[in-house]
């Protein structure tokens, strides 16, 4: 069995109440986390699909590769919700007229069905959750998240 490492050695040089890396991350654990309880098993559906069913309402037609850019998710993930999906009947697949390969996204009658439950209990968890900010806190908070979500793709972009 492994001895653990004696403190005066070894420090976590992360101090995760301090990172804002490690908050947000918390942040977006605790609003997902009533999901599986609530929809996720009762609808057959993991959160990844959700978080693709989400972004196809929001843009008809997306191709996989761009939503997995938009969301920051990997392909492999994005293509795997898709045919999860797809299995399902809530999610169709339309080849590009210009590029075979590339496969457009949409909601399905059921999808749509799907997505009108699991929006308005999502909805409500927002106002909730941003509730704790004054209006005006949030739009600020809101502006600096958006500024912060670009310059991150700036900074992925450079590799």
């Amino acid at each position: 069995m492994a001895k653990p490492s004696t403190p005066a050695r070894h420090r976590a040089r992360i101090r995760t109440q301090r990172s804002p890396f490690f908050q947000l991350l918390v942040l977006a654990n605790l609003t997902a986390r009533p999901f599986h309880e609530r929809f996720g098993r009762r609808l057959r559906m993991s959160l990844s699909e959700w978080r693709v069913l989400l972004v196809v309402a929001d843009r008809p037609g997306i191709t996989a590769q761009d939503l997995a850019d938009y969301i920051g998710l990997d392909k492999m993930s994005v293509s795997r919700a898709a045919r999860g999906l797809v299995a399902r009947g809530r999610l169709a697949r339309q080849a590009s007229a210009r590029d075979r390969r590339r496969l457009h996204l949409s909601l399905t009658a059921a999808g749509w069905r799907v997505y009108d439950e699991i929006a308005s209990s999502g909805m409500g968890r927002e106002r909730a959750v941003f509730g704790a900010l004054p209006a005006r806190e949030r739009g600020k908070f809101f502006e600096q998240l958006t500024r912060l979500v670009e310059s991150t793709r700036k900074l992925d972009s450079r590799k």
